[in-house]
C-alpha cells in the first residue's frame, strides 16, 4: 500500500521538517518531530496536527508543555482542533522531551515567554498559518502562556488558561513562607524520572523509581538534604526542589515572568480574550480571581473564569468529585473540555463573537446543597449548583467577623474584654497531619498527601497520622471553634481571611487555619462528617507579607493574618461552621522547627508554646463573606 502523501498546499513545508508523518482515517495530518531553533540556537521539538482538507492557510493554536507532548490528552485535543479547522502545535519546552537545552522549573531561559515568542515567530512565517493565534493549556502550560503574552505577540487573539498562578512564592511552591512539600517533592521525583540521567542510566532510573514507590516513607525522610537522597542522581531536579526550599525571601529567583504575573498587569495585552478555569480546592483559586478582576478591568475583549468544585487537575470542567466529596453531574455542566476550549477559540480566534450573547465574566459553583448521603464510592454527597456574576467580590457580600471564644464558640458576637487566652504546645516532632488540601490531584501518592475536601479524621494508612484514626479535633495541638447548629442555611462565598492575635515562645513558628463544614450524625455517617473546605498557613517570619524574613521576639504579641483559599458553600440548617487553628499541616507543608535557623538547613527542633488571644481587645476572628441565600437562578 503506498505511503500517503501530505497535501501539496498549504502544508508542504511540514513534510520536509517532520521526523514522521501520519494520516489517520479521519483526515487529520500529524507531523511528528517538527523542530525549530530558538534565538539562542536551542532546538525545540513539536508535533503539529493539521486539517488535511484545508485549501488555504488556517489559524494556529499553540501549547508548550514540560510533561511530554505525546500524552493522550494532547493528541485528543490536537485531533479535535484539526477537525475544527486549526493547526495545533504541541511543543516540548526546552530541556524536556526531545527539545534541547536545560530545564529549570522557575528560571527557564531566563524567561519561558521568549521561547514562546520564537515559536510564534516561526508559526506566522509558515505559508499554512493565516497569522491568527490562540494559546491553550493548563498549569505550567498556562503559566508560560502568560509569560508569552507579556511580550504582546502580534496576532494573539485568545487564550485558554487552566489554573495558573500569579505569584508562585506567595501561593504555590511556597505559601506565605511555608514550603509546599506536597507539590514540590512528588513533582521533582516524577520529572526526575524523565531526566536525561534517568533515561540513560538504569541505576539512576531504578533509584528514583524506588523512591517514587516508597512515598509512604517520605514523611519520615523529611527534611531532605542536598546530595542525600536519590534525587541527587538527577541534579537539575534536585536543584529545583532545594532552590524552592532554601529561597524563602522574595529574591529575583521568584520574579521570572513565568511565575510572577502579579505586578505586571499593565503589561498584559488588552485585546486578548481569556478563558480561565480553576477550582475551590486548586492551588491558584485566589490567583485566578485576581486575574479576573485585574485583567478584566483593563481588557477590551472578554475575560472569563469558570470556578468549579475541583482540585488542580487536567480533569477540570469534567470532574464531579474531589477528595471525599461528590458534587453531582451538575459539576461537569461546562464540559467536555475540548468542546469548551474550541467553542471559546472559535468565537475569539475566528471572530465569531457575534454568534452568541456575551459571556458572564464569572461562572462559579456553589457547594453544599446536597443531602449528605454516602455514594457507592464512599463519598459524601455535598452537591451544589452553578451561578453567574458580573463581578468579584459578589455584589451584596457582607464581610462578617466570626470571633473565637475561650469556650470553643465561633460567633459573630465579640468576646468579653477579660477573656483568658488559650494555649497549646506545638512539637515539630509530632506535627498535626494535613487531611485534605488545595493540592495536586495525586492519588499516585495516597500515603503522602490527600488532596481535596476530606473528613477531618486521621487514617492509619496516612503516614503522617502515625497509625491513628482519631479526629484531628481531639489533638492537643488543635484549637477548635464552632458555631451552634445553624437554625437556618448560611451561604459563604468569597475570599477568606483569619486574623489571630498570638504569641510564641519560639523565634519563628507557623500558624495554620482551616474552615470546615460540620455535618450532624446520620445513618450513613454515624459520627458526622467534618468536611474541609479551605486551609491556609503562615510562617511568622514572613508575617504581613514581608519580602525578607524577620524573626519574632519570643513572648511578644503579634497579629497572624492567614489567607485561606476562597470558597462558595452553603452551610445547611443543622450544620456547624468550624474553624481549626494549629501550627502545622504536615506533610503538605514543611514543619517549622521553631528555631529561627535558615530554612531548609536547621540542625534541631524545639517545642513552642503558642498563645492565642480571644478577648474583646485582641479579638481573634475569621471574616466570612456572607451572601443572601438563593436556591436557584443566578446572582449578579
Amino acid at each position: 500500500m503506498p505511503t500517503p502523501q501530505p497535501p501539496a498546499h498549504p502544508a508542504r513545508t511540514l513534510e520536509q521538517g517532520a521526523a514522521a508523518i501520519e494520516r489517520p482515517e479521519d483526515g487529520v495530518w500529524v507531523f511528528r518531530g517538527v523542530t525549530l531553533a530558538a534565538r539562542d540556537g536551542v532546538s525545540l521539538a513539536a508535533d503539529i496536527y493539521y486539517p488535511a482538507r484545508a485549501d488555504a492557510p488556517v489559524p494556529a493554536l499553540l501549547e508548550r508543555t514540560p510533561y511530554g507532548r505525546g500524552l493522550a490528552r494532547f493528541a485528543g485535543f490536537g485531533m479535535a482542533a484539526a477537525r475544527a479547522g486549526y493547526a495545533f502545535m504541541i511543543q516540548d519546552v526546552r530541556g524536556r522531551g526531545d527539545s534541547g537545552g536545560r530545564f529549570h522549573m522557575m528560571t527557564n531561559h531566563p524567561d519561558e515567554g521568549m521561547d514562546g515568542i520564537d515559536t510564534w515567530g516561526w508559526l506566522i512565517a509558515q505559508p499554512w498559518c493565516d497569522g491568527r493565534l490562540g494559546t491553550v493549556g493548563g498549569s505550567f502550560s498556562a503559566a508560560n502562556q502568560q509569560a508569552m503574552a507579556l511580550h504582546r505577540p502580534a496576532g494573539l487573539r485568545a487564550q485558554v488558561l487552566r489554573d495558573a498562578g500569579t505569584n508562585y512564592r506567595q501561593r504555590m511552591f511556597r505559601y506565605h513562607g511555608a514550603f509546599n512539600v506536597g507539590v514540590a517533592l512528588p513533582w521533582a521525583i516524577e520529572h526526575g524520572l524523565q531526566s536525561p540521567q534517568a533515561r540513560d542510566d538504569a541505576a539512576v532510573r531504578a533509584a528514583l523509581t524506588a523512591m517514587r514507590e516508597q512515598s509512604a516513607q517520605w514523611p519520615d525522610m523529611l527534611p531532605l538534604r542536598r546530595g542525600q537522597s536519590p534525587l541527587a542522581a538527577a541534579p537539575d531536579y534536585e536543584d529545583v526542589y532545594f532552590a524552592m526550599l532554601e529561597t524563602a525571601d522574595d529574591t529575583p529567583y521568584w520574579h521570572n515572568p513565568t511565575v510572577r504575573l502579579e505586578g505586571r498587569w499593565d503589561e498584559y495585552p488588552d485585546d486578548v480574550a481569556i478563558l480561565m478555569t480553576s477550582g475551590w480546592f486548586a492551588h491558584h483559586a485566589n490567583a485566578n480571581l485576581d486575574k479576573l478582576r485585574e485583567l478584566g478591568r483593563r481588557a477590551r475583549r472578554p475575560v472569563c473564569l469558570i470556578m468549579g468544585p475541583w482540585v488542580h487537575s487536567p480533569a477540570m470542567l469534567e470532574a464531579t468529585s474531589a477528595g471525599e466529596a461528590e458534587f453531582g453531574a451538575a459539576a461537569a455542566e461546562h464540559g467536555p473540555i475540548n468542546a469548551t476550549w474550541l467553542s471559546w477559540l472559535d468565537r475569539h480566534v475566528r471572530g465569531q463573537e457575534a454568534a452568541r450573547e456575551a459571556e458572564p465574566p464569572l461562572r462559579y459553583f456553589v457547594m453544599g446543597l446536597g443531602d449528605g448521603h454516602k455514594t457507592p464510592e464512599g463519598r459524601i454527597f455535598h452537591g451544589g449548583q452553578w451561578r453567574t456574576s458580573a463581578q468579584w467580590p459578589l455584589a451584596g457580600t457582607v464581610a462578617t467577623p466570626y470571633y473565637l471564644h475561650g469556650d470553643g464558640r465561633l460567633d459573630p458576637a465579640r468576646p468579653v474584654a477579660d477573656a483568658a487566652p488559650l494555649a497549646y504546645r506545638y512539637d515539630p516532632a509530632d506535627p498535626c497531619p494535613g487531611i485534605g488540601a488545595s493540592s495536586l490531584q495525586s492519588e499516585t501518592f495516597p500515603a503522602f498527601v490527600l488532596p481535596g475536601p476530606r473528613d477531618q479524621r486521621c487514617r492509619p494508612t496516612l503516614t503522617a497520622c502515625r497509625g491513628s484514626d482519631r479526629p484531628l479535633a481531639e489533638r492537643d495541638d488543635v484549637l477548635v471553634f464552632q458555631t451552634d447548629p445553624l437554625p437556618r442555611a448560611c451561604e459563604v462565598t468569597g475570599a477568606l481571611s483569619v486574623q489571630l492575635h498570638v504569641a510564641s515562645t519560639a523565634p519563628d513558628t507557623d500558624f495554620s487555619a482551616r474552615l470546615i463544614d460540620v455535618y450532624p450524625p446520620s445513618a450513613d455517617f454515624p459520627d458526622g462528617f467534618a468536611l474541609l473546605l479551605s486551609e491556609g498557613i503562615l510562617r511568622m517570619r514572613y508575617r504581613d507579607d514581608r519580602a525578607v524574613g524577620e524573626l519574632l521576639e519570643p513572648g511578644r504579641e503579634y497579629i497572624a493574618r492567614i489567607e485561606l483559599n476562597p470558597t462558595s458553600n452553603v452551610f445547611k440548617a443543622g450544620h456547624r461552621i468550624r474553624l481549626d487553628v494549629s501550627s502545622s499541616w504536615f506533610p503538605e507543608y514543611d514543619v517549622n522547627p521553631n528555631t529561627g535557623e535558615p530554612l531548609g538547613a536547621h540542625t534541631h527542633t524545639r517545642v513552642a508554646t503558642q498563645t492565642v488571644y480571644v478577648d474583646g481587645l485582641r479579638a481573634s476572628h475569621i471574616v466570612l463573606p456572607l451572601q443572601p441565600i438563593a436556591t436557584e437562578g443566578t446572582s449578579a
